[in-house]
């Protein structure tokens, strides 16, 4: 029993000495260090901004992106709900993949006026997102 403990006691110990030496993960969430990058696309419909189709190819959302949505809602419009959706699949809902709406940092409203949204990815996380926005009554976004 004496020798199997010893084994374990040194690779128990050859990882903990390791560990030090494994580079900390990078993360830049700055303002500074992710510049927005402006996105033109997307489709305004019965007064609803989508930045893609659920089923179409998303945003790619990488931890500390940021993005200038030109949401199409129309000069002096400024939006009065806002939803963001994230998915591991880059085309959203196409062949089996999903979207969840965003929940906490993965998804920060940075800027809003009636011209651009503006969002920012506050995680470390890499997603894709579809963000979509209206004028209407916030009851139920598409």
């Amino acid at each position: 029993m004496r020798p199997r403990a010893a084994i374990i006691g040194f690779a128990c110990a050859i990882v903990v000495l390791g560990c030090d030496r494994v580079p900390p993960a990078v993360c830049d969430r700055s303002a500074e260090g992710n510049p927005p990058v402006r996105y033109k696309e997307g489709t305004m419909d019965n007064g609803v901004y989508m930045s893609s189709p659920w089923d179409g190819e998303l945003l790619y959302f990488p931890g500390g992106m940021r993005y200038e949505l030109e949401h199409k809602l129309g000069p002096g419009v400024v939006p009065r709900w806002i939803a963001s959706y994230l998915s591991f699949s880059r085309e959203g809902t196409k062949d089996g993949g999903a979207l969840a709406q965003a929940a906490g940092n993965q998804v920060v409203v940075v800027f809003v006026d009636d011209m651009l949204i503006t969002v920012a990815n506050d995680s470390c996380a890499d997603y894709w997102l579809l963000v979509t926005a209206g004028a209407g009554e916030p009851g139920a976004p598409p």
